[in-house]
């Protein structure tokens, strides 16, 4: 058994009074910067990558954000220090800083101080993402622009994120044992982006997805509402219609008049290659099939079959192909039966060939 004992050497203390006024986080690393700011009067230079030693549980971002929360809180006050891992920070908030502040500040804290935000970025966060300009001054105040990057750009996600966090610190969590109320499920559902993201790298159109989305709300709202997967639900069913829609496009099912260029497929001269019917004689059949059919303006669901028995009545009654199998019918064509004695609707009806 292992005598490394489990009693910790160094233990970090907080109020518990103070934990619930402003939260476990934040008493905990007030209790932290205490010892550190109780021994100057003044402004405190605090390095953030010690801090994150004692504090090592913690990442170096979420020590900055919780001293971001502090100044929000207005228990502390905050200046960019003299380098990027270095703060000012001071816990009398009525104390000026003009004359709390060290008199000779750095390059870099007279650069942070001068720089101010555009009112073009400021607009854009209160008219795109309906940010005060109350919350965009006090955040100001914290921004520290780095080099290499534009500062307004640097600003505005800056500004996002504070604002994000105050919003869910702000919106009250559900309890891990609420039933959560289900969204509303009616004809103004749209999929995720992460489904149709999804449906466009299997290369389905979007088009066709949104076409198919009022189909799946009937389908779910007549069964009581959306099941819980309800995207993954939609991307299967989008994939299903796109499968049968892609298969009716290649071989329809529709009856259809024939056009006047028809041509059969590949497929059907080498049917009849088997049965010996030489393709240039199937060919010279074509003509007279495609005349017949555009003046009777019948339609029929597959014109290859249609040729194909046309091909092979003829060639049985001319004596071309593979005579045997099958038996005559419909007047029983024989050597003295000749086809100039049929009509051309006989022969395209008859179907003995098939017997």
């Amino acid at each position: 058994m292992s005598s490394v004992s489990l009693i910790p050497d160094r233990q970090l203390t907080f109020s518990p009074e103070l934990a619930e006024t402003i939260g476990l986080e934040e008493a905990v690393l007030l209790q932290a910067l205490g010892t550190l700011i109780e021994k100057n009067q003044g402004w405190t230079t605090v390095s953030v990558s010690q801090l994150q030693h004692t504090l090592s549980f913690w990442s170096v971002d979420h020590i900055t954000r919780l001293i971001d929360k502090l100044v929000l809180l207005g228990i502390l006050r905050q200046q960019p220090g003299d380098t990027a891992d270095s703060l000012l920070l001071n816990a009398l908030a009525d104390e000026s800083p003009s004359a709390s502040a060290p008199a000779a500040p750095s390059a870099i804290q007279q650069q942070n101080v001068a720089w101010r935000p555009s009112a073009a970025i400021e607009e854009l966060l209160n008219l795109n993402h309906g940010i005060p300009p109350q919350f965009i001054e006090q955040v100001a105040a914290q921004f520290v622009p780095a080099a290499g990057r534009e500062a307004d750009t640097q600003f505005r996600q800056f500004v996002l994120e504070r604002w994000r966090e105050q919003q869910q610190s702000l919106t009250p969590q559900p309890s891990a044992f609420e039933i959560s109320t289900p969204l509303p499920f009616g004809r103004d559902w749209v999929p995720s982006q992460d489904a149709l993201d999804i449906l466009s790298q299997a290369g389905i159109d979007i088009v066709f997805a949104e076409s198919v989305r009022a189909e799946f709300i009937l389908y779910w709202s007549e069964r009581g509402g959306p099941p819980k997967e309800v995207n993954s639900r939609f991307v299967e069913h989008v994939r299903r219609r796109w499968l049968k829609h892609s298969s009716q496009m290649h071989h329809s099912t529709e009856p259809t008049r024939i056009a006047r260029n028809w041509q059969p497929d590949p497929s059907v001269y080498e049917t009849l290659a088997l049965a010996g019917i030489e393709e240039n004689h199937a060919r010279s059949l074509l003509p007279e099939f495609v005349m017949y059919w555009l003046d009777s303006n019948e339609v029929h669901t597959s014109w290859n079959s249609k040729f194909l028995q046309h091909v092979k009545r003829q060639c049985r009654v001319a004596g071309h192909g593979d005579q045997n199998g099958g038996q005559t019918g419909r007047g029983s064509v024989g050597a003295g039966h000749r086809s100039k004695d049929r009509s051309l609707s006989d022969d395209l009806t008859d179907t003995s060939w098939a017997n």
